[in-house]
């Protein structure tokens, strides 16, 4: 009985600390250095940390990178934190049943030929029903009971202060989420 107390109080100091490391990297402001960095490197190296756990979940992953060097001017420290929240989420989406999870990255053209560096990740679990999918980069809103509802409201703030934009698209069947960062041109391009 005190060795299963003792777990808990484990478990909940745990989440505890979570929470406060999560309240605190909200509530300070960021300083971030911004470099051209290549973000299909960037992915390529986050995908494999998470192999593991997605061979444990019974997760197959796709990577599509548009060849050449894809760069934007941004903090890869910030970035790896932004694909991280994503992709964990989308693993927590697929931890029940499996499936599949995609990463694109390629380079499109926006309004007045403006070039964007464009990552969509995307599922195949169950979908955000709209009234959450409204709320989703609210500070705090969470449906996930281990939540501290604050991943997706730093994501966000992350991708603003390089400049880009972050959707998401749901169905019955999967989300994509997808991170639009301002494009810079590569020495070899």
């Amino acid at each position: 009985p005190n060795l299963e107390l003792i777990d808990r109080l484990q478990t909940d100091c745990n989440r505890l600390t979570h929470l406060m490391e999560s309240v605190l990297s909200f509530a300070r402001p960021m300083e971030y250095k911004f470099v051209p960095t290549d973000v299909g490197s960037l992915l390529r190296r986050l995908l494999e940390r998470w192999h593991p756990r997605m061979a444990r979940l019974n997760v197959q992953s796709y990577f599509q990178i548009e060849e050449g060097t894809l760069l934007a001017l941004a903090d890869g420290r910030a970035l790896d934190q932004v694909f991280t929240n994503l992709v964990s989420n989308a693993l927590n989406a697929m931890q029940e049943t499996g499936g599949s999870l995609a990463v694109k990255v390629e380079k499109v053209s926006g309004v007045g030929g403006k070039q964007w560096v464009s990552v969509s990740i995307s599922d195949t679990g169950p979908g955000i029903p709209p009234e959450v999918r409204e709320k989703v980069f609210e500070p705090f809103y969470t449906t996930n009971p281990q939540g501290t509802g604050l991943g997706l409201a730093i994501t966000q703030r992350i991708v603003i202060a390089h400049k880009g934009k972050i959707t998401v698209d749901s169905f019955p069947g999967g989300t994509i989420f997808t991170v639009l960062l301002p494009a810079v041109e590569s020495e070899d391009s």
